[in-house]
């Protein structure tokens, strides 16, 4: 009776949510295809290595792909500057590197002579006459390959530009220059050295820069459970210290990988008899509840490192896991160390987005802001960055207090103020007022606490300074400009309530909620088969998931099958796998789009879909499904779906995509479901305002019986009068 109600429990769990969402043709791959018709525009700028014949490796980086922000680089104002960086692995030795730059400035600065200028690390590489002709042009700039350097590089894009030699407005609309950032790109030729490393260097080693862990294989046995769970740590491992970037992420079953397992990095996992083959000295020796942990070149590329983590029993090998996963852990500066069970990090709390919690005070140098001073200038900004649980929900009224430790110098007119942006908003402003300058502790602004939101928040100290100036074109000392902002200053939050509607992949994709390893509700992470695509694909979205909070899923349970438990779920498999059903037969992409092809849900072709909704079997718990039309296609969607490009769109209740990112298309949810405390506290609310009801029923009540006790003594008074 269980397996005929699996397929009915999950189609119930996904039919309240699939809305229409984007179709594409089902075509032979063919090379016109790659420019996929059916994306809004054709640039899909990706990070690509290549194998150069001499031994080399070439990696080039559109710009695109190292910016938050998408399109172009706006350069405007008389004096405008971008920074851009990028990380080169410790494994990478640099032979070559060059920059190349298509850029356009406005025609009001013809003859004029504007510029750009180029820096790498902070020294010179080069000065590029600004194009003002209808056509971008482009420049290259060949660098000195000592000048790149181990860890961040950053690349400085200066401009100066001028429409008149006259009174110049600083901020005229003609004073621009745009860098295309899909055809500019960054390009690294470098040998990789051979591995020479201990454990103490995993934080270098484990790097997304160029020549870092671009393809992780895991080796760990049959597909069960228990593999799915040690895949998910030791990709977390891996991926929470990446930052940003993800591996491709692979399942072995054994080292001989052929030609494909050169130019890839292994971790292997299991008990010393399943590795023996692979064991350094002093693995056959380990105690029974002792963890192993080690590092070594792979045997398949030299260059590329394998990790063991083992043990004799499942609990040894978890705690060499969670070694590995803990980057506060005091790893040993040799290539191998035994962990005894007592020395095993009992929980692993990552330090990258923790959220605050509420109704508390935060120093501002505690959240990373240790101040920020203005000299001489006329503008400057300050930035306080945090993250807030996933399932915040603030009252109206309620307001976040701000207490700011400032000074201005002397001779500031009345139009210097201090503008406060939370999360791009305009909310407050502070008036510099007094000319003879003034030091300030704790001036206290407070901002309506709705304006802050689920996930990660930015308040902005936009500072604007100004003196008194008489005519047109005036010279000017700008030395008398002065602000600093103390790192002392604090934020306050008020007290808030937790729940969240769901579905919300808006949510998910920004705080990976309710799969986050931080909620107190259950979370599960099933594979509905054991094949070797679908566990991939389950360990690179585990991955990217822990990545979003630097969390590591220690009491987050796994499994195979299609069983929904009492808890969020995320299931991952093929469509073939998932039993024949899915929430409906026809997706249809909206007229608006471009087209009106229908995407069968019989056969989903090239396409990855997502979709959540909620379990009719367990009211309140999320199922969240991940899937495609073939295992390879799987992979190869969940691959595209965890880069930034893809992640950073999904919203509704589901989405469909391709491999470029301009074809995902999200749909809104059919229905919504509240899960935390919000049924409480409306019924706290209905509660208060029977309570109001009684209480006025009461007093009037009273206040009647009063009355009518009053009526009474008077009529008994006059009839005493009148007896008289």
């Amino acid at each position: 009776m269980k397996s005929l109600l699996r397929p009915a429990v999950l189609a119930a769990a996904l039919s309240v949510c699939l809305m229409p969402a984007p179709a594409i043709a089902q075509e032979t791959a063919s090379r016109e295809a790659t420019l996929d018709i059916y994306a809004r525009y054709r640039d899909n700028p990706q990070i690509t290595t290549e194998r150069l014949e001499n031994g080399l490796w070439r990696t080039r980086i559109p710009l695109a792909s190292l910016r938050s922000a998408q399109g172009a680089i706006h350069l405007d104002g008389a004096s405008a500057r971008e920074l851009i960086s990028f990380a080169i692995a410790p494994q990478a030795d640099v032979k070559d590197a060059r920059v190349l730059l298509r850029h356009v400035s406005g025609r009001a600065q013809e003859g004029l002579k504007p510029q750009l200028r180029l820096g790498m690390n902070g020294q010179f590489i080069g000065q590029l006459d600004g194009v003002t002709e209808r056509a971008a042009a482009i420049n290259e700039i060949v660098l000195d390959p000592a000048m790149v350097q181990h860890g961040y590089n950053t690349l400085s894009i200066d401009a100066v530009q001028r429409y008149t030699l006259d009174c110049q407005d600083a901020d005229a609309a003609e004073l621009w220059t745009e860098v295309d950032t899909s055809r500019s790109y960054i390009e690294i030729t470098y040998a990789r050295r051979a591995l020479n490393a201990t454990l103490a260097d995993l934080g270098a080693l484990l790097s997304a820069g160029i020549g870092g862990v671009e393809e992780l294989g895991i080796l760990a046995g049959a597909p069960d459970a228990q593999t799915l769970r040690w895949g998910a740590l030791a990709s977390q491992a891996v991926g929470n210290r990446l930052g940003y970037r993800l591996p491709k992420i692979t399942m072995l079953s054994s080292l001989d990988a052929g030609p494909d397992g050169e130019g890839r990095d292994i971790i292997a996992i299991g008990t010393p008899a399943q590795l023996a083959g692979l064991a350094p000295a002093g693995l056959a020796n380990l105690k029974e509840n002792d963890s192993w942990l080690s590092i070594g070149p792979s045997p398949n590329d030299p260059s590329h490192f394998l990790i063991i983590a083992a043990g004799h029993t499942p609990e040894a090998i978890e705690g060499a896991l969670r070694t590995l996963a803990s980057e506060g852990f005091p790893l040993s500066a040799s290539p191998s160390a035994i962990i005894g069970a007592s020395e095993v990090p009992a929980t692993i709390i990552g330090s990258k987005r923790q959220p605050l919690r509420t109704d508390a005070k935060y120093v501002f140098r505690d959240l990373g802001l240790e101040g920020a001073s203005v000299l001489g200038q006329e503008r400057g900004r300050a930035q306080l960055s945090f993250a807030l649980p996933a399932d915040i929900r603030f009252r109206d009224n309620d307001e976040a207090v701000l207490a700011l430790d400032f000074a201005y110098g002397a001779g500031l007119d009345g139009r210097s103020v201090v503008n406060i942006l939370v999360n791009g908003a305009f909310e407050r402003a502070v008036r510099l007022t007094n000319p003879a300058g003034e030091v300030v502790p704790a001036y206290e602004v407070a901002v309506p606490a709705r304006s802050l939101r689920p996930g990660w928040n930015t308040i902005d100290f936009q500072i604007e300074l100004s003196s008194p100036t008489e005519g047109a074109c005036v010279a000017r000392n700008a030395r008398n400009l002065a602000f600093t902002l103390k790192g002392t200053s604090t934020v306050t939050l008020p007290p808030a309530g937790y729940f969240a509607e769901l579905p919300n992949l808006a949510l998910l994709q920004e705080t990976g909620y309710p799969f986050t390893g931080l909620e107190a509700a259950p979370m599960e992470i099933r594979a509905a088969d054991a094949s070797a695509e679908t566990v991939a694909s389950v360990w690179t979205l585990a991955a990217r998931l822990g990545q979003i909070n630097g969390t590591v899923f220690t009491d987050t349970n796994f499994g195979i099958g299609l069983d929904l438990p009492d808890a969020n779920t995320l299931l991952v498999g093929a469509r073939p796998a998932l039993g024949g059903f899915l929430p409906l037969q026809k997706l249809m992409l909206p007229q608006a789009s471009g087209f009106s092809r229908e995407l069968s849900l019989v056969d989903l072709g090239d396409n990855g879909l997502l979709v959540e909704g909620e379990s009719p079997s367990h009211k309140g718990r999320l199922v969240m499904l991940v899937t495609a039309e073939t295992d390879a296609q799987l992979l190869s969607s969940v691959r595209a779906l965890v880069q930034p490009s893809h992640w950073s769109q999904i919203q509704g209740g589901a989405a469909v995509w391709r491999e470029n990112a301009a074809t995902i298309v999200s749909a809104d949810a059919d229905a919504t479901f509240t899960i935390g405390n919000k049924a409480a506290r409306e019924a706290a609310r209905a509660s208060s305002a029977g309570s109001s009801w009684r209480w006025i029923a009461s007093i009037a009540a009273i206040l009647f019986a009063m009355a009518a006790g009053l009526a009474l003594i008077a009529r008994y008074m006059r009839k005493r009068i009148n007896g008289k």
